[in-house]
């Protein structure tokens, strides 16, 4: 290769734009490594760098030392640094000894991803500068500032905010909106936005009926009917499954079933067929257990089940270093807050001051302790179990029934050990033994039928993660809970609350300042483990993002991209929004109302912005090619769930049982081979198991069940073809639409249109209808045709 090419070809890779997903995990997986195992050799300030091998940032990483460069981007099996932590040569280290598999794991994905490093700074971080803990422009960033009242743009014959603000922008880059969809489009669109389903027939034509004669009256009476119906739950619940990280199994090691992680789902699918405030939403799943005591028992399990969302992550069940696990259990947790509520990447600053965003390690480990103060694992075992809460009411006399059950088999079996230790004729003996047996026996017979049946959720409870006290942490040096440094007051972070901000739970001095045999200190006692604070926090009307993302992820569904198209990152990293004043409006105006959901999606689709169709408009093209300004409606792909949906539904085979559970749990929890992924259910019911995933799933671009994910990809690849070409699932629906279309009307031409009325909700072109009735005059044709249409983009595709 040419020297200035092979030149241009490394400066492009060290300038290259990182991905969000590539530096966060840099900061929490890579960077500690280095810095705990290979620094003090290779980087400690001051030292002379061993073997010339400086390893502080990515220049001198791909520079190397005297044995040459430590990395090849993109080629691990090349690469002097994995090979060296492996111990494959001569060469090994860390000399001390070999780093863990999941270490080199780490280390092996990352150079094979092009070993990404998200700055040129060095590893180490900078010394802290005297004076306030940030700067102006850190804390005037956008995202940080009060959500303010707009004045909403006056616009001619625009009656909807919405368009109001869209329109403006529009006008001032010198762009029309696109034409109104046909209102077959934009039924099919709203359908499918808000339960997962196509239109019937029937339902098609009672709304052009209805359109012609008032077309904003038969609009709203679509939502409202929409909204109104049992599977908008489901078609809503599953996105919020998707920032929840849901699953039914760990994942990550055993993959062990978490067998009542069901009940979760189902109360976040009834939550939004009740139009659930959205700030109730999150106390719930954040503090059920601490919320005021109700006395009905129907809201208690259900503030119980709820938190079913802080314990569903992924856990490495088997870790060994119990200590590591429990604090990795709490940092995910905290992961999912604070990228799902608030958008921020908060665990970056679990080893060091995040790289981008004014949050200091000390504002992490103040919110940490909230989670390390919360109980989530039932046993520390060398398999752990999670957390699992009865929602079964008892009298003292049954829990003591309870109690005792399981202990009367061994009772019985001493009982028949005394009575063959008793001489023949100690009659009165013998008799007082069998006696005792006898009523044992029944109350092992009769004793369960007096119970009601246990009904348990997974969830937590308070009580922390060091012992039963809820207390603060320290600082960990490093992200090491072995090197304490400054204890972490209980502070939401200050970039929000102010540098002066006071502890959102009160503390009590530690004197002693425990030392406990793995060298982890204990700070403060806390009063309580701070959910509920923090839950309140969260939801108050001065919080700048909480109303901003959620309101920010409603928006990303309708349009398939959201006013900030990170919708799981509104730090610096993260894009800027396209219509800021429009986002704090409809902010405003969600918290304003009472954090209604529902209301959110009627001010969307109701307005004239989600009754666009397509244009094909040159000026647009050239001066909004991504349609970041919405001159036109986005053509959007349907997710895995709603296109498996809709092929049962227009089928005639979809069972729309809401709620339960398809996975079936042997043992101790642990997964079957086979879940019932064969099921008519909809797809929301269908297990998720990590680390096993759903071949369907995968195919179709469903979500990574292990972390925050607001934002599915959408690929076009062969394998989804093949997939819709080629599997007996596909087959068997064509199958059943076939004899669909038979049942349903009488003749050929008659099938063929309701065929199309049933999968694109509009009638056969006539040189359609005319392809169709020459092919399907052949009845082995027919199933063919089904499959076609089934197959087709139009199918899978809205607009």
């Amino acid at each position: 290769m040419p020297r200035p090419l092979a030149a241009l070809l490394t400066a492009f890779a060290l300038a290259a734009p990182l991905r969000a997903q590539s530096i966060d995990h840099f900061e929490k997986a890579v960077r500690p490594l280095l810095v705990e195992h290979c620094l003090g050799c290779h980087g400690a300030a001051g030292k002379k760098v061993k073997g010339g091998l400086d390893l502080t940032s990515r220049t001198h990483l791909l520079t190397g030392g005297d044995s040459g460069p430590a990395v090849v981007p993109g080629d691990a099996a090349k690469s002097l640094l994995v090979a060296v932590v492996k111990y494959d040569g001569e060469m090994k280290m860390p000399p001390k000894g070999k780093l863990k598999d999941a270490d080199i794991a780490t280390l092996t994905a990352w150079v094979n991803a092009n070993a990404p490093w998200p700055d040129a700074e060095a590893v180490v971080a900078p010394p802290k500068k005297a004076g306030p803990l940030f700067t102006p422009e850190q804390k005037a960033f956008w995202a940080f500032q009060p959500v303010k009242p707009v004045a909403v743009p006056a616009v001619p014959g625009v009656a909807n905010p919405i368009d109001a603000f869209l329109r403006t922008a529009l006008a001032a880059k010198g762009l029309t909106p696109a034409p109104p969809a046909a209102p077959a489009v934009w039924l099919r669109r709203v359908t499918f936005d808000l339960i997962g389903l196509p239109p019937t027939p029937g339902e098609l034509d009672a709304f052009v009926t209805a359109f012609a004669a008032d077309p904003r009256a038969a609009r709203s009476g679509v939502v409202e009917r929409l909204l109104a119906s049992p599977h908008y739950g489901e078609r809503w619940g599953r996105h919020w499954l998707d920032v929840a990280r849901y699953a039914d199994s760990n994942g990550m090691d055993e993959n062990i079933a978490f067998g009542h992680a069901w009940r979760y789902r189902d109360y976040v699918v009834a939550s939004f067929n009740a139009d659930k405030p959205f700030d109730t939403f999150l106390h719930e799943q954040l503090a059920g257990d601490l919320l005021p005591p109700s006395t009905d028992p129907a809201v208690t399990a259900e503030r119980l089940t709820a938190l079913g969302y802080l314990a569903v992550g992924p856990k490495l069940l088997a870790e060994p270093d119990k200590q590591k696990m429990l604090l990795d259990i709490a940092d995910e947790q905290l992961d999912t807050v604070s990228r799902g509520v608030m958008g921020l990447t908060l665990s970056c600053a679990r080893c060091h001051d995040h790289k981008f965003d004014p949050l200091p390690a000390r504002d992490y480990y103040s919110l940490l302790a909230v989670f390390t103060s919360t109980r989530t694992m039932q046993s520390l075992d060398t398999v752990a179990k999670v957390f699992e809460r009865s929602l079964t009411p008892e009298t003292p006399w049954q829990a003591a029934l309870r109690a005792r059950l399981p202990k009367l088999t061994a009772e019985v079996q001493k009982l028949e050990i005394d009575f063959g230790k008793l001489k023949p004729d100690d009659q009165a003996g013998r008799a007082s033994v069998h006696t005792q047996a006898q009523n044992l026996r029944a109350a092992l017979r009769w004793g369960p039928k007096l119970l009601p049946a246990k009904v348990v959720t997974l969830g937590v409870e308070e009580g922390g993660a060091y012992g039963t006290q809820s207390r603060n942490l320290y600082v960990q040096a490093r992200g090491n809970y072995g090197s304490p440094l400054e204890e972490a007051p209980a502070q939401f972070p200050r970039v929000i609350a102010g540098e002066a901000a006071p502890t959102f739970v009160s503390t009590t001095p530690n004197p002693a300042d425990k030392l406990t045999p793995n060298a982890t200190r204990f700070g403060s006692l806390r009063a309580s483990s701070g959910r509920l604070e923090l839950a309140r926090w969260l939801t108050s009307p001065r919080h700048p993002l909480t109303a901003r993302v959620f309101v920010n992820r409603v928006w990303k569904h309708h349009f398939g991209e959201g006013l900030v198209r990170s919708v799981d990152n509104f730090g610096r990293l993260g894009e800027r929004p396209s219509h800021p004043e429009l986002l704090d409006l409809l902010a405003a105006k969600f918290v304003g109302e009472g954090w209604g959901v529902k209301a959110l999606h009627r001010a969307i689709v109701l307005s004239d912005a989600y009754a666009m169709g397509q244009a094909t408009d040159p000026a647009g093209r050239a001066a909004d090619p991504d349609n970041r300004l919405l001159w036109q409606y986005p053509r959007r792909r349907l997710e895995a769930e709603p296109l498996r949906d809709a092929m049962l539904a227009v089928a005639g085979t979809l069972d729309p049982t809401v709620g339960g559970t398809l996975l079936q749990v042997a043992g101790e929890g642990y997964s079957e081979e086979n879940p019932k992924y064969a099921s008519h259910r909809r797809s929301v019911y269908l297990p998720v198991l990590r680390s096993n995933l759903f071949d369907y799933f995968q195919t179709f671009d469903f979500p990574e069940p292990g972390a925050v994910n607001g934002r599915r990809e959408s690929t076009v690849v062969a394998p989804q073809s093949l997939w819709l070409m080629n599997n007996p699932f596909v087959t068997n629906q064509a199958t059943a639409f076939a004899a669909r279309l038979r049942r349903e009307a009488t003749t050929d031409e008659a099938r063929v249109v309701l065929a199309y009325r049933l999968a694109y909700a509009r009638a056969p072109r006539p040189a359609e209808l005319t392809r169709a009735l020459d092919y399907v005059k052949d009845p082995a044709a027919r199933p063919r045709f089904a499959h076609a249409l089934l197959a087709s983009n139009e199918f899978q595709y809205l607009n």
